[in-house]
This record gives structure tokens, C-alpha cells and sequence, in this order.
């Protein structure tokens, strides 16, 4: 009997598989036949992906990446590289095997590899949960091909692993069914591990999931307390374990401690419960339109699992109620896997919904909850609940046919192929979807192709890649701090990327989660005005120059006055060429500035705080001396607000005399906050109110000095305007030097005393 079962369950896997396979083919054969020459998106994460995989598996080794943040590189943690898969090909690429250009394909490959492997998985789940071999079957498709990983698989390609998450609950069913035999434990362990070297999501998913097991099977299963220390140091050793290593390889002590998303990047009850894409979707956002909807929160579980949830609680209170049994409200007839699955899974969709951090009454845990912060987007953590509730509502459909036919009612009994019906027209419907997106990006052969790269063309100009020491792509991104976000374009991205992983040379740009602030400050700098010195030049290794690459696309004026300095090499289609000498580079306009300042101080009128202007317009400076908090820029006293919100920096009359033309309001902000820079905006009112108002976003400011960043909001001063208003709106603001000025009028003025007195320009400081 026991052999039978085996064979029958064996047969049965090996169906699924097949079976998974050809879906897979029907769905993507294309992209199977021409793996490599398919972007399943041609941008974003996506294209990270593909792009540090490649550099790294070409160029680097050990746990560094150095394609980007040049010239300090990252650890290969950070990057989308998903390591334990770069780790891998790096390796074969040095025994020779040429998988570095095929790392398209391979992605590409590994990803869809997944939709056979866990509907296969859930087989095992099923028939572990009392299910028949062909109906297991039949569910174990239908759950894998709607997984929602699946969503991920044209955006964040190492978040699309579906069988991942199912693989590690499988090991924890198995825990408790032999919670003696600690292979099952080792077995979780290593592969929270092996999945969390691929996305760091999975074994946060995994260990947080087993926890939750801990404290369902602590109150509800009295017997299995002596094996829940067992169970905990499973849970916990994984994620010690990694931490331990990142705390051991990683020297950047700088990294975001408040990663923007943390309440915004979560689960909602239509992410869960309603569709999520395809036609349904489309036909139920316009039937009941909501913005209540977030990709970072997709764990759909389908209408029928929803259906089957729903009325399970229904009857499952109406029988508690009946019969008086009230621990069955808490204790229900289930498998016990399947019992304390669902409580567990639960206790994660509350935290995927970003409960208790999204209630503001709460907010001092989420200030206190510095590990969780890092995981920001907290919707991933609905994952194990659509495995577990699809689990059961297969179950639930199961018993109730069950049910149906012993009492004699076949009719009502076959009620419910109509129900898997749905089931599988929702799981087509979604797969196919994505299936369609993922295919529209043909081409990819190119990205890897040495003979299509833009460098290629270095050689007309008698030169080569050996030359330069890095890349700086124009329009120039760096984006990753949460601070600052310089997105580039998507042309700029993709030829720098392209361009980087063909030649080696890194690139002198970052698009990396949670990058070094300090690192991303003194990159940035390279476009501020040239009355700032560029700290970065003292860490480049040698003096080659750098290797403008520019796209046609807007520049804006400091990426401009960069195209300025350098040198046109190649003029292409899809990109120029240019040599930026490091002497151009670090040149400044101080000298001059200052000489411009001795002629023209005699000849300017002084008023009121020693403030001197090219012009006769108002202009206003607000040094903020008298303020308590001391931290100031350029001379003590700076304005200081800790709780998140609006500050007013400046509200009263227009520096007078008023005119119509057009004013900037600028400050200086401490650029090392724990927090993000936030938004400006001037406000502008007549007798009668507000008559207009300027926003600017503080993370797209490029003037960085001394570990202050300058935010500057253009506006045109309206007829008849009497008052402004100047709002900063962040948390932990440290604000200094606010300064209001006509575009055409220069204002200088003097801090300190005696040998520390320095002449100001704009609130520059032209003397040291």
C-alpha cells in the first residue's frame, strides 16, 4: 500500500511537471526558443538585473560589484544581481564557459524555469493536505501559474522566483509533522539562505512565516512546546546569520536608516482579494474605482479562494455558535499544517497591510523598529498568505464535494467544476497577461553584442575603452539613497548600462537600494556650480578622464555646463561621445569670483545687515543666528524642527522694493538627516489670499557642499502680491541660510569676525 501511494505520488509529480511545461511553452515559446534575445522589460529593475548580473559575472568576483558607484563599487548584496545566481555564472565564466554574454537568456531562463518547479511543489503541499492525486494536480497548476511572483516577472526579476516561498513552507509542514527529525529544520535553514542569496525578501518571508507557526503552535498545540525552541532557532539563525555576514563585509556605515515606503508600500484588502490585472481587473477598476491599489502589494488569491474564505467563516461561526464549541473559532477541523498555516499567514497579512506602522498613534514603534525599516516594502510579506489561503480553499472545495455526494446531492456536488472553471479562466487570464507584456521586448541580443555598442565607434576616432577610467552618462541618475533622485532617462540608463558591461569600465552613476548617502553626496556634487570644490576627484585612483556619454535627450544646466567642459570624441545616433578631462573637472570659479567681488563691493550701497546687491531689488537673507539650535552652516544658529511636516522658514512682507520679475527662494539643508529631503514651496498672497504657489522636490537638488544641500524654488513674483510664504516639509529638518532674490541681482554679504570673517555670495562662502 505504502509502495502504491509512493508510486502514485511519484507519477503524480512527474505529471504536474510535464504538465507545467507545456503551459509553459504554450504561453512563452518565443522566449524559450530565443531566450537571449528577449528583455522582459527593457528598463528599471528589470534592466538592472540583467545589466549588474552581466558586469559582475564578466568583470567581477568576491562579494564587490564595481559597475557601479565608481570608484568606490558596492557590495554585491545591494545591486539587483541576485548574487547567488551571479555568484555562480562568475564562476563558470572563469572555467571558461562563456555565459557572461547569455545572461539575458539565463535570467530569463532561471525565472520561467520557476512556473514548472511550483506548481510541482504544490503538489507535494496538496497531497500532504489529503488531496487526490488528479484534483491535486489539477489545483497545484492553477495556484502556481496565478502565484503572485508571477507579476514580477517584467519588473523585479529576482522577486519572481514563484516556487521559493511554497518550497520553504513545504519544509515547515514538515517540521511539524516530525518536529523530532532535524534534517527538516537544517533543510529550512539552508534554503532560507540559498533564496535569501537571491532576493533577501524570500528569507525574510520564510523565517518571519515559520515565527508566526511559533506562536500559533505555542498557544494552540500544548504538545508541540518542546520542539518550539527548535523551531525558533530555525526561524532565527537565517536571518542572524545574514546579518551577521553583512555586518562583517559590508564598510558602508552610511546606508538610508529610514528607507522611504515602509507605510506606503503595502497590501491592501483589493490587492488581496480583488483582480489585479487582465480583463477582470480592468472590468472591476471601473466598476468600483479605487487608487487603492499598490503593484508592491499584489498577492491575489482569486475569486473562488476568496468566495470559499468568505463563506467559511460564514458557516464556520454560524456552527460554532450552534453546537456552543467556541475553540473551534480558533481551533477549526483542519489539517494541522493547513490550521496553523492560516493563523501564521494571517499574522503577516496584518503586517503586509502595514499594521501597527501605518497608525500614526503608533508611530513611536515604527521610529523604534530600525530592522523592519529596511524591509520598506512590507507587501511582499502577503505572499505566503495567498499559498496558504489557495491551499485551503482547494481543500475546503474538496471536502465540500465530499460532503455533497454522501448526502446524496451529486448535482449540488458538481457545482463546483464550475468554480475551478473560474479558477483556471482567472489563472489563464493573469499568466497570459503578463505573458504578452514580457514578450514585447525583443532585441535584447544587442545589449551584451560588443559590435552594437556605442564604444565600438572610439576606434574611428583612433581611440580606446583603456583610455578612460569610468562612464558618466548625461542625463545622469543616481537613485537608491532615497534622498536624492536623479533618474536620468530611460536612453541614458540603458546605453550606459550596455556600454559598461561590454567594456568593464564602471560607471560613474548609481541605481542601487540603499546606496552610501555620504558616497551618493559626493557624486552628485560633480554637478554643482563651480563655486564648489568636487571631493570625489581625491578618491579617483589615476587621471584618465572620465567618458561623457550623452543621449539625445534633455540636459538640463548643469548637465550642460558638464558637455561644456568636455571634449566631442564620437557623435552617434544613440549617443555622443565625450572626453571630460579630471583638471576640467576640478576647476573652480572661486578665484574669479572673488576678484569680481573686490571691484565690485566699493561701488555697492550697504544695508540693512550688511547685505550688498548688484541691483536695487529686495532680497532677503535669513541666516537664522538667533535660533536655538546651534548646527548652523556657515556660522552658528540654524532653524531646527524634529517631527515630520511643514516648517515655515519665512512668512512676512516681499523684500522691498517689489517687482514683477522672476525670484528664487533658496536653502541650505543638512544632507545627512536620518530622513529624506522632502519638498519646498513659496506661497504667494494678495489682500484678498493665496494667489499662487511653487513646489519644488528636494531630492532633485545637485548643489552639495560640505554635507549641506541646497534646494532652490524659482517663482515669478505676481502684481499686487503683498506676502510670502516659504514652507519646508520633511522630518529632522536642519535648515540654514534661506536667502530670497531676483534671478538678476547677486548678493553679498560677511560672516564671522576677525580672522574667520569670510565674504558670502549667494550664500557661497568665497574664502575659506
Amino acid at each position: 500500500m505504502n509502495l502504491t501511494f509512493r508510486n502514485a505520488h511519484w507519477w503524480g509529480m512527474g505529471g504536474v511537471a510535464l504538465a507545467a511545461t507545456i503551459l509553459l511553452v504554450v504561453l512563452f515559446g518565443p522566449v524559450l526558443a530565443h531566450p537571449n534575445n528577449y528583455f522582459f522589460k527593457a528598463g528599471g529593475d528589470a534592466l538592472q538585473s540583467y545589466y549588474a548580473t552581466a558586469f559582475y559575472t564578466l568583470h567581477d568576483s568576491g562579494n564587490r560589484f564595481t559597475g557601479m558607484n565608481y570608484p568606490f563599487g558596492e557590495h554585491f548584496n545591494y545591486p539587483n544581481l541576485q548574487p547567488l545566481i551571479a555568484a555562480v555564472m562568475a564562476l563558470l565564466e572563469r572555467l571558461g564557459l562563456p555565459v557572461g554574454r547569455y545572461t539575458v537568456g539565463i535570467t530569463n531562463m532561471l525565472a520561467l524555469s520557476s512556473l514548472v518547479v511550483t506548481p510541482v511543489v504544490m503538489y507535494a503541499i496538496l497531497r500532504r493536505t489529503r488531496l487526490p492525486v488528479l484534483y491535486a494536480g489539477v489545483l497545484a497548476l492553477l495556484i502556481g501559474f496565478m502565484a503572485p511572483q508571477v507579476l514580477r516577472l517584467d519588473g523585479h526579476v529576482s522577486l519572481s522566483y514563484a516556487c521559493f516561498v511554497p518550497m520553504l513552507w513545504y519544509c515547515i509542514i514538515r517540521i511539524q509533522e516530525t518536529p523530532r527529525a532535524w534534517r527538516w529544520y537544517v533543510l529550512f535553514g539552508l534554503c532560507s539562505i540559498l533564496t535569501g542569496a537571491v532576493m533577501l525578501y524570500f528569507l525574510a518571508c520564510g523565517c518571519f512565516f515559520l515565527l508566526g507557526h511559533v506562536l500559533v503552535l505555542a498557544w494552540q498545540q500544548p504538545r508541540m512546546r518542546p520542539w518550539l525552541g527548535r523551531m525558533l532557532l530555525a526561524a532565527l539563525l537565517p536571518l542572524l546569520l545574514f546579518r551577521g555576514y553583512i555586518w562583517a563585509t559590508d564598510h558602508v556605515a552610511d546606508r538610508p536608516p529610514n528607507p522611504y515606503g515602509l507605510t506606503v508600500y503595502l497590501s491592501t484588502l483589493r490587492t488581496v482579494f480583488t483582480p489585479v490585472l487582465g480583463p477582470l481587473h480592468d472590468w472591476w477598476r471601473a466598476t468600483w474605482p479605487s487608487d487603492d491599489y499598490n503593484d508592491e502589494g499584489f498577492s491575489y488569491i482569486g475569486l473562488v479562494a476568496t468566495a470559499t474564505l468568505l463563506a467559511s467563516v460564514v458557516l464556520g461561526v454560524v456552527a460554532v455558535v450552534r453546537r456552543r464549541q467556541w475553540q473551534r473559532l480558533w481551533r477549526p477541523a483542519l489539517p494541522l499544517h493547513l490550521r496553523t498555516g492560516l493563523w501564521a499567514a494571517t499574522l503577516l497579512l496584518v503586517l503586509a497591510f502595514g499594521i501597527p506602522f501605518k497608525w500614526e498613534w503608533f508611530s513611536w514603534v515604527t521610529d523604534h523598529s530600525g530592522p523592519v525599516k529596511q524591509f520598506r516594502s512590507l507587501g511582499r510579506f502577503a505572499w505566503p498568505f495567498y499559498y496558504v489561503a489557495t491551499t485551503y480553499a482547494a481543500y475546503a472545495l474538496y471536502r465540500w464535494w465530499r460532503y455533497l455526494r454522501r448526502r446524496g446531492r451529486p448535482q449540488l456536488a458538481w457545482l463546483g467544476a464550475p468554480l475551478l472553471l473560474l479558477w483556471a479562466t482567472e489563472a489563464w487570464l493573469q499568466v497570459s497577461t503578463k505573458a504578452d507584456q514580457v514578450m514585447m521586448g525583443t532585441g535584447a541580443h544587442d545589449f551584451l553584442d560588443p559590435s552594437t555598442s556605442v564604444l565600438a565607434r572610439l576606434t574611428w576616432a583612433n581611440r580606446s575603452v583603456s583610455e578612460f577610467q569610468a562612464i558618466m552618462p548625461l542625463p545622469y541618475y543616481n537613485m537608491g539613497t532615497d534622498k536624492f533622485d536623479l533618474s536620468g532617462s530611460s536612453n541614458s540608463i540603458y546605453q550606459a548600462d550596455k556600454a559598461s558591461a561590454i567594456s568593464g569600465l564602471p560607471l560613474l552613476a548609481t541605481y542601487v537600494s540603499r546606496a552610501s548617502v555620504g558616497q551618493a553626496m559626493q557624486h552628485i556634487q560633480l554637478l554643482s556650480s563651480p563655486l564648489v570644490p568636487k571631493e570625489l576627484l581625491a578618491h579617483f585612483p589615476n587621471n584618465k578622464p572620465l567618458l561623457l556619454l550623452v543621449t539625445p535627450d534633455y540636459l538640463t544646466e548643469a548637465e550642460q555646463r558638464l558637455v561644456g567642459l568636455a571634449r566631442l570624441i564620437v557623435q552617434a545616433p544613440e549617443a555622443a561621445l565625450y572626453e571630460l578631462p579630471i583638471a576640467a573637472l576640478a576647476a573652480t570659479a572661486l578665484a574669479q569670483e572673488r576678484a569680481t567681488a573686490a571691484a565690485l563691493l566699493p561701488m555697492l550701497p550697504v544695508r540693512a545687515g550688511g547685505l550688498q546687491a548688484t541691483t536695487s531689488a529686495g532680497v532677503l537673507v535669513e541666516s537664522f543666528d538667533k535660533a536655538a539650535d546651534r548646527r548652523g552652516r556657515l556660522s552658528p544658529g540654524a532653524w531646527y524642527q524634529a517631527k515630520d511636516g511643514f516648517s515655515t522658514l519665512y512668512d512676512g512682507p516681499v523684500p522691498a522694493p517689489a517687482d514683477t520679475g522672476r525670484y528664487e527662494a533658496s536653502v541650505w539643508i543638512n544632507g545627512k538627516s536620518d530622513y529624506g529631503y522632502g519638498n519646498m514651496r513659496v506661497k504667494l498672497y494678495d489682500a484678498k489670499g493665496q494667489v499662487g504657489e511653487s513646489v519644488v522636490d528636494g531630492r532633485k537638488t545637485t548643489e552639495v557642499l560640505n554635507g549641506w544641500v541646497r534646494v532652490v524654488v524659482p517663482f515669478r513674483l505676481l502684481p499686487g502680491v503683498t506676502r510670502l510664504e516659504v514652507l519646508y516639509e520633511t522630518r529632522d529638518l536642519l535648515a540654514d541660510d534661506l536667502l530670497i532674490r531676483p534671478v538678476n541681482t547677486d548678493v553679498y554679504y560677511y560672516v564671522g569676525e576677525g580672522k574667520q570673517r569670510r565674504l558670502v555670495k549667494n550664500t557661497y562662502s568665497l574664502t575659506p
